[in-house]
């Protein structure tokens, strides 16, 4: 330990006698370091760090499906949702909920808008998290004309209630009812996340809102996302089996709204975390290889540094030094290196966090905190112990073979020279194959992106602005609903600047409508053809506003009251899906809503992209608000103004019409649009950022590599100058031996590229795992820069007099 305590002491003064070589080292290093340990970060919190909840572990996630071939997801109605709770004996605990914006007025302060979370019984004892102050809400709360109570967040309690412990005490109104409030959450606790934008403020009964009320036992409204408690000795697939069996005997019991249905059941960090799983694994790949690339150019740098050193290691061996000593000596310099470059490596990595998780998309940052915790220290310890050893053996072969006698009888050591070139040329057909699988997998989802752009939205997303509140069902009937928003759309459509306004429930761009039952009067379906179909209720003029194409028949008007004749729109997706061939105009339908209305198809408008670009059209049913008035709307403005101007207006028509009434945080249409492909966008640029790393540090290989060989054979070329030669032959001469490698690391990478590729075939849209374009473009392009980093060097050599080039020892 003395002795390699000295070796350290030795190594550390060598290293000060080459800064340049210590500095581009260490900062290779840290570069890999940090971004492998950044991307460990993410890696752990989406899925080996668990869920900030008690019993995370036996935390399942339970939603709805349809069995029919698409396997499309979907929530649970309330009544199925019970079953299950009731008849799944491998659920401890059940709970239902649906997270939503909701206004809350307190006493002496102005009407906000917050995410509330509307729950059913067993949800805290599932969270299994005790409140702050005050109780959770009885089982009396949470039946449908129970008390009316809700428990609140530690940040609303802080922010609205300046921490009072007498908040207990107060009343506040929820969506036109008041409400006692009986509890806060402790500090963090903000479950449930999933589907929310921003954190949860309060807790209340399903009952809270009104058309959860007036569908109270409808089964053909699936609202609910439902979490369960595993019970001990329970597997998540024995609960999985169990609940598909209770929807097998439900869809049996009710056919007309369950004959489609199914469950699927598994673990809540898995079922936040499926989508990113493989493209965070993916990406951790990458970036491992961008650390072996870094760490081949650290090689290099190291042999090079070895063949300088020759001559000290031919002393210390002529004056006893043995393999191992010389080993343990380089095994210290290589641990000042490895140990210098991850302690720069885990700062960079920390500092990348905090950018890191303002890029993030929603979907990852809602699962966990992105942060350097233990594993990732452990995984750098990891990382920089490897490191060690690639950069204390790496040297050790040229050192052990130099010899006093070997240096005294040929000053330039040419047969090591030759020797370390072959291991430098192994190493840079190592980078080019690295660096072109990395290429390939960016020109992928490069591609995947242009044609991802090319696709037809259905609407035009330009200058639309989107605004939603809520109004609450205490106060507001059906009738009261309708007539509020015609006079607000008539308002807003009276403004300077506005060219079109409407309403729109749900909004648009940030998921499918609503899925409701469909029947079919004048064509019955059989039950394995019935199924959930998406359904928006808006007001006359939305197609407009939105940019859709009306194909067919008329679009509503705001003659379509609830005294009307009930009519639809259906998109061309519905009139393929359940009329293909025969012309829907004049058909009849009746959907979910909590009645057997039949109601007339009077128009087919163009398919819209509304769960996500990369996503086929569903089949979509669109009923005019005044006969279908619903409690929440989106308003949509077309203006050439800025959101926050249009926001201002609406805002000012809103109170006016209701000074208690209180909006979300406005958005655009092509905001919403870019949210719906962010995972995407960001997979690409960060895949792209690696590629083009890796990129450059093969370059920077190369380049190094030429130029030591054009070094070490600058006599050689300078007497092919003198006997004749032409700068051009030395320049081939030079690259060809360039190409040479480079064709070899372009064989392997090919070859990793195809069977890698596979990989991304999930994350691809409109282009092959196999697209001949990428695979033919991408490696042109990286022989192009192989071309060049070997030609500088080239050039320069073929540029040296053949007098000064033999003249040189």
């Amino acid at each position: 330990m003395l002795s390699f305590f000295q070796d350290l002491r030795h190594g550390a003064r060598s290293l000060r006698r080459s800064p340049g070589f210590t500095l581009a080292t260490v900062l290779a290093l840290a570069f890999g370091i940090g971004a492998n340990t950044l991307l460990f970060s993410v890696v752990s919190a989406l899925l080996l760090r668990p869920l900030p909840l008690p019993r995370a572990e036996r935390v399942l996630s339970v939603w709805g499906r349809d069995i029919r071939g698409d396997d499309e997801q979907f929530g649970l109605s309330r009544l199925d949702s019970e079953d299950l709770r009731q008849r799944v004996k491998s659920f401890e605990s059940f709970a239902a909920f649906d997270v939503s914006g909701v206004t809350l007025i307190a006493p002496h302060h102005d009407p906000e808008r917050v995410e509330g979370a509307l729950v059913s019984e067993d949800f805290f004892r599932l969270a299994g998290v005790k409140p702050l102050l005050g109780r959770v809400l009885s089982d009396e709360e949470y039946l449908l004309n129970g008390p009316k109570a809700l428990v609140i967040s530690h940040a609303l309690w802080k922010q609205r209630f300046g921490s009072d412990p007498r908040v207990l005490e107060r009343m506040v109104e929820l969506e036109g009812q008041p409400y006692q409030v009986v509890g806060v959450m402790p500090e963090g606790f903000d479950f449930p996340r999933e589907g929310a934008s921003e954190t949860v403020a309060l807790w209340a009964p399903l009952a809270a809102q009104s058309f959860i009320r007036s569908n109270w036992d409808s089964r053909g409204t699936h609202l609910f996302t439902a979490m369960a408690l595993l019970a001990p000795g329970a597997t998540v697939e024995q609960a999985d089996a169990e609940a598909r069996a209770v929807m097998a005997s439900l869809a049996q019991a009710h056919p007309e709204s369950n004959s489609h249905s199914s469950v699927s059941v598994a673990l809540l960090q898995d079922r936040l975390s499926q989508g990113s799983r493989r493209p965070a694994l993916l990406l951790l790949g990458a970036v491992s290889l961008l650390l072996l690339i870094a760490c081949v150019n650290v090689a290099q740098l190291l042999l090079a540094r070895a063949m300088a050193r020759q001559q000290e290691f031919a002393v210390r061996a002529a004056l006893g030094a043995g393999r191992g000593a010389l080993a343990r000596q380089l095994l210290a310099e290589g641990s000042l290196l490895a140990i210098a470059g991850g302690v720069l490596g885990l700062l960079l990595g920390s500092w990348g966090t905090d950018a890191l998780s303002m890029l993030l998309p929603e979907s990852v940052r809602q699962v966990q905190a992105v942060r350097v915790d233990g594993r990732a220290l452990l995984y750098t310890a990891g990382l920089v112990l490897a490191v060690t050893l690639l950069c204390g053996l790496a040297p050790l072969g040229t050192a052990a073979r130099a010899s006093l006698g070997g240096l005294l009888q040929s000053t330039r050591g040419t047969s090591a020279s030759r020797s370390a070139l072959r291991w430098r040329a192994v190493l840079v057909s190592t980078q080019v194959a690295f660096a072109l699988v990395l290429l390939v997998g960016a020109g992928l989802l490069v591609r995947s992106a242009q044609r991802l752009a090319a696709v037809d939205l259905g609407y035009r997303a330009e200058n639309v602005t989107l605004l939603r509140f809520n109004l609450p069902g205490a106060r507001y009937t059906s009738e009261k609903m309708a007539d509020f928003y015609q006079r607000l759309l008539e308002q807003v459509r009276a403004r300077p600047g506005v060219e079109s306004a409407a309403n729109v429930t749900p909004g648009v761009a940030t998921g499918g409508g609503i899925s409701l039952s469909l029947e079919l009067p004048d064509k019955p379906l059989p039950p394995s053809e019935q199924r959930g179909t998406s359904f928006r209720s808006i007001s006359d003029g939305a197609f407009a506003t939105l940019g859709m194409t009306l194909k067919q028949g008329r679009d509503f008007t705001p003659q379509d009251t609830r005294g009307s004749p009930q009519v639809v729109v259906v998109n061309e997706s519905f009139a393929r899906r359940f009329f293909p061939g025969e012309d829907v105009l004049g058909k009849r339908v009746i959907i979910g809503y909590g009645d057997d209305i039949e109601r007339e198809v009077v128009g087919v408008v163009g398919d819209m992209r509304g769960r996500g670009l990369d996503k086929a059209a569903e089949p979509e049913l669109y009923a005019p608000l005044n006969q279908t008035p619903w409690p929440g709307t989106t308003v949509v403005v077309r203006s050439h103004l800025p959101m926050e101007s249009v926001a201002a207006m609406v805002k000012a028509e809103l109170l006016q019409l209701d000074s208690q009434l209180s909006m979300h945080k406005p958005t655009t249409l092509e905001q919403n649009l870019e949210n719906s492909v962010a995972d995407r966008n960001f997979q690409r640029v960060l895949l792209l950022a690696f590629a083009v790393s890796a990129v450059a540090l093969a370059s920077l290989g190369i380049y190094g590599l030429m130029a030591y060989s054009v070094a070490q054979r600058r006599r050689e070329l300078g007497i092919r100058l003198a006997l004749g030669a032409m700068p051009a032959d030395v320049v081939r001469l030079v690259m060809s031996q360039a190409l040479r490698m480079c064709a070899v690391g372009l064989g392997v990478g090919l070859a990793l590229s195809l069977a890698l590729s596979q990989m991304l075939e999930g994350m691809l849209y409109g282009v092959s795992a196999m697209d001949p374009v990428t695979f033919l473009s991408v490696p042109l392009l990286l022989l192009a820069v192989v071309a060049l980093a070997s030609w500088l060097p080239a050039r320069r050599a073929s540029q040296v007099a053949p007098g000064v080039a033999m003249s040189t020892d």
